[in-house]
């Protein structure tokens, strides 16, 4: 039962970073949140013996601190990375694929990853948006009842985050 709890809690920490990094304003803040988050998920569908989760947590996390180590070079380099690292990603999962559920994380994590590309904070959140959606329905596929709460906790966090920011930058741009 303390098991539980424990994988539970880690569980918890990752998506509470998730959520707070989509608040963040610069990119680089966002990214070195989510590379912590990415951390924590891994950690804890690796527990729960989700292996295609914790797979695509793990390359993610990869992903992304090579997108945050290469943040300040802009083109070739960092794409190329990030693209091997996307190919990989595929291959991996391809590798360790489990049942039709687990193209869910797959989905989200090249999504993510390719997010980051983008110098647009808000495309990061609409893509957040779409990646809470591919792993809620991995966690009620596994029956992982905190990030079913958390995912969902998510989702919210980065819908209000987007239409924040939103509103910021429209009234930004009309003066």
């Amino acid at each position: 039962m303390l098991d539980f709890v424990i994988v539970q809690i880690i569980g918890a920490i990752g998506y509470a970073v998730l959520s707070l990094s989509y608040y963040k304003k610069e990119k680089k803040q966002i990214l070195f949140l989510q590379i912590i988050a990415y951390f924590m998920f891994a950690i804890h569908y690796f527990l729960l013996s989700g292996i295609t989760g914790a797979v695509c947590n793990v390359l993610g996390l990869f992903a992304l601190i090579i997108i945050y180590a290469f943040e300040k070079h802009k083109g070739k380099v960092r794409n190329i990375i990030t693209l091997f690292v996307i190919f990989f990603l595929i291959a991996v999962n391809i590798a360790t694929f489990q049942n039709i559920y687990s193209i869910f994380p797959l989905i989200s994590s090249v999504i993510v990853i390719i997010s980051f590309l983008s110098n647009n904070e808000n495309d990061i959140r609409k893509i957040g948006i779409v990646a809470a959606i591919c792993w809620l329905t991995y966690a009620i596929v596994y029956k992982s009842y905190i990030s079913i709460a958390f995912e969902t906790v998510t989702f919210i966090s980065t819908v209000i985050a987007y239409i924040k920011n939103n509103k910021k930058v429209g009234v930004v741009t009309e003066n």
